[in-house]
């Protein structure tokens, strides 16, 4: 009785999990549960399946009535049909055989001909073509002929004629001249680090116009002190460039004489 009256919570848990157990056995015994089994089919508590939807109606409609778009097309300006070619090779052939050059010069020689192309926006090397050979960017293209300002070539799409450029007279840029002052303008002044040009000596005056008066001549002595300030204006600028390759070339030295920091710090 000791034990029992001693006995902890722990204890009477266990003892009471037991108990329940062996009383699910002997129930089980008895046949509690075997008459346990599914109920018969009950056609009222199935619920009814949704009806599909009535079909929709046909969209397209008979191919007749679609004539237009290819009569009348939507994506050219004077709504035309426009012929078109079809290439069963794929794009790369077409771009091989594209031809968009322009004739830079010719040579003709009685036993050679010869002609050089070029991109029109002058990117690329010059293409050399013999008559009878194709560029090898576009090798359906063969030069037929040569004339003295025209080269003809033959390809898939027919005859083509290339015009010799000619320099239209735009990009160039103006000379460098001296004023009459005898000082070098802005956009002559030499760079640094490039040789100074020689002076440019007195250029021929210009002829007068109808009914105007010659311009006056300088005098000797005025021409030679001319000469002599422009002389002193390229030795200045000549001094200022080496005084500033002297300092470049000192900094360079200092900073080569600098102690380089130990690794993992920053300067």
């Amino acid at each position: 009785m000791r034990r029992v009256e001693t006995a902890g919570a722990k204890t009477w848990l266990l003892g009471a999990l037991a108990l329940w157990a062996l009383g699910v056995w002997v129930f089980a015994l008895f046949g509690m549960g075997g008459k346990v089994a599914p109920l018969e089919d009950d056609p009222a508590l199935a619920g009814s399946l949704p009806k599909p939807a009535a079909a929709p109606a046909e969209r397209l409609g008979p191919l007749p009535q679609y004539a237009a778009m290819g009569e009348r097309p939507l994506f050219t300006d004077d709504r035309r049909p426009q012929p078109f070619l079809i290439n069963p090779a794929g794009e790369g052939e077409a771009q091989v055989n594209a031809f968009d050059y322009v004739l830079t010069s010719v040579l003709r020689t009685p036993n050679f001909q010869m002609a050089i192309l070029q991109t029109p926006d002058g990117s690329g090397e010059p293409m050399r073509v013999k008559v009878g050979d194709a560029p090898k960017a576009a090798p359906g293209w063969h030069l037929a002929s040569v004339d003295a300002r025209s080269a003809v070539f033959n390809g898939p799409e027919g005859e083509r004629k290339l015009e010799l450029r000619v320099f239209n007279g735009n990009g160039g840029e103006p000379p460098t001249a001296i004023s009459v002052s005898g000082t070098v303008p802005p956009a002559a002044q030499p760079v640094p680090g490039q040789p100074v040009p020689p002076p440019i000596p007195n250029q021929v005056p210009p002829k007068p116009q109808n009914g105007e008066a010659p311009p006056p001549q300088p005098a000797p002595a005025e021409a030679a002190a001319q000469d002599a300030a422009t002389q002193q204006q390229i030795e200045a600028i000549r001094k200022r460039i080496e005084a500033r390759r002297a300092k470049l070339r000192q900094e360079a030295q200092q900073q080569q004489q600098q102690p380089s920091p130990p690794p993992g710090q920053t300067p």
